[in-house]
């Protein structure tokens, strides 16, 4: 199976991201647009596109039905499209292959509900400003400042590399109580591409801090 790619919209992408990036089997989250047909949107000016999450998923871990379940059971499609006039929320299922495509019509199928969401196949995304990855990660100054320093490269390329990581999609949905410290530390040794031993070290010491942080706040 392997790694597979789908782009969810299911109004604004900072809550979405943030629980998506929670689930065990997601490799990694990116927020932005997609779903028109004009070109080069930006987060002010959309245009005919919606706001998606690009979502990267181990299909081996994540079925893609139960990734779709979640997406329905989170969300009321006829609410999301009919909050505003212009398409920038919409329920939307962007698939990248006939095989989405046609679980995703499968499953639709079982409620009548989800006949508001729009199924199709879609390979454009337009990734958003910087500043709309992992939103709520980016709220946590001090730790995404730890997550940060795990990574060694020039200075203006360490807050993409380390907002593009699993362990960012992970500390993004913890900010919003959708994982723990310990769940995400059980996940390390299995994750898709495997840590290097020393990386593996940072990752649980940062772990650590979070988890002393937490115990600190509680008292």
């Amino acid at each position: 199976m392997g790694n597979e790619t789908i782009r969810l919209g299911m109004g604004c992408f900072w809550g979405p991201e943030a629980w998506i990036g929670a689930m065990e089997g997601v490799v990694g989250t990116t927020a932005g647009l997609a779903g028109g047909q004009s070109e080069d949107p930006g987060y002010r000016q959309p245009a005919d596109h919606s706001e998606t999450v690009q979502v990267v998923y181990d299909e081996a871990v994540l079925p893609l039905e139960q990734l779709l379940e979640q997406f329905w059971q989170r969300h009321r499609p006829a609410a999301i499209n009919g909050y505003r006039a212009e398409p920038r929320y919409r329920s939307l299922i962007l698939c990248t292959n006939e095989r989405q495509l046609q679980v995703a019509q499968q499953l639709q199928q079982a409620d009548e509900a989800r006949k508001e969401t729009i199924i199709r196949l879609d390979m454009t995304f337009y990734p958003v400003d910087e500043r709309h990855q992992k939103y709520y990660l980016q709220r946590q100054p001090d730790v995404l400042e730890q997550l940060v320093e795990l990574y060694e490269a020039t200075v203006s390329d360490w807050d993409v590399k380390a907002l593009d990581t699993t362990l960012a999609a992970r500390l993004n949905g913890w900010t919003r109580q959708q994982t723990t410290v310990e769940r995400i530390r059980a996940e390390l040794p299995s994750w898709p591409e495997p840590l290097e031993p020393l990386m593996q070290q940072r990752y649980e010491q940062l772990l650590d801090t979070m988890i002393d942080r937490s115990v600190a706040n509680e008292n």
